[in-house]
């Protein structure tokens, strides 16, 4: 057996390169400090040329002041400055959560339907964990072909189907019928979407679930229609989402609360199924997910 190496106190303390450390006189030319022949250098010329350098350099910099020309605002020009520019954006429809306009955008007994919406969808996620636990969605199970988790436009399809995602006005969706695959797996996407059953939707991991909550959100941004595939998914996709949320899912899902407000506040309030719909969702994020800052903020008028 070979011993290790002993290292000594005095090979320790030695440098590496053997580059003085001293200080240099002020009357010490520095002009011979020069990285021209940079590839010619070894390794002790360049690092005495570092500490020639920086030894030289005083110890404090003064920055040169410069005078930066902006361009002049135009006449009747009223500037916003400071707190008081932050104060418009936040008072602004930018970052509301606007409260339901009349009543009739409610449930009666709100405080009550409120509380046995939020009991059923606790239910719920016992349920799938439940399931979960006992194997339901597993690996050794029959699954379904998803589209890739990044796939944002299949899995818009997979979800709501081919028709409701070729239907908004400005769409890049063809108008031909033919079959969109999912990628290299060669699995094709049901042109009809499909059900969040128990089992598809407990196949899915965290990861996953976060990214379609995700694709949804942005569609729904962008101008398709809350109709009622999309908020099934959502509230489905919901029940599985673990707490506490992570900050990106708390931003996805404040942007898609502050949507559906609006949204419901435009809503004639004889469509009680649509209306039923945005409420639902607006109780689970508003405060299941405490998103929306409270009952009174949400559900009062």
């Amino acid at each position: 057996r070979i011993p290790p190496p002993t290292i000594s106190n005095t090979t320790m303390d030695r440098p590496c390169l053997p580059v003085p450390r001293r200080r240099k006189r002020n009357d010490e030319s520095t002009n011979d400090v020069s990285f021209d022949n940079f590839e010619s250098m070894d390794a002790m010329e360049y690092m005495k040329a570092v500490v020639q350098q920086a030894n030289a350099m005083p110890d404090v910099f003064v920055a040169s002041s410069t005078q930066t020309k902006h361009p002049k605002p135009p006449p009747n020009h009223t500037p916003i400055e400071g707190s008081a520019a932050s104060l418009q954006y936040l008072i602004s429809d930018r970052v509301a959560v606007l409260p339901p306009p009349t009543h009739r955008h409610i449930p009666g007994n709100c405080r009550e339907w409120v509380d046995g919406t939020l009991a059923n969808f606790s239910s719920l996620r016992e349920y799938l964990e439940y399931c979960r636990r006992k194997g339901v969605g597993g690996k050794s199970t029959d699954r379904t072909p998803v589209p890739p988790m990044k796939d944002r436009l299949n899995w818009h399809i997979f979800c709501v189907g081919s028709d409701e995602a070729r239907g908004n006005e400005g769409s890049y969706f063809d108008d031909s019928d033919e079959e969109l695959d999912l990628g290299n797996n060669g699995n094709i996407v049901d042109q009809n979407g499909y059900e969040p059953t128990v089992e598809l939707l407990l196949q899915l991991d965290q990861v996953m679930v976060r990214s379609v909550i995700s694709h949804l959100s942005y569609y729904a941004e962008q101008g398709w229609s809350t109709s009622a595939a999309r908020t099934k998914w959502l509230y489905a996709l919901l029940s599985r989402l673990e707490r506490p949320i992570h900050r990106d899912d708390a931003a996805t899902m404040y942007g898609l609360l502050k949507l559906l407000t609006k949204v419901r506040n435009k809503i004639n309030p004889d469509k009680d199924e649509e209306l039923a719909r945005l409420n639902v969702l607006i109780c689970i994020i508003g405060l299941y997910f405490e998103q929306g800052g409270g009952f009174q903020n949400i559900f009062s008028c």
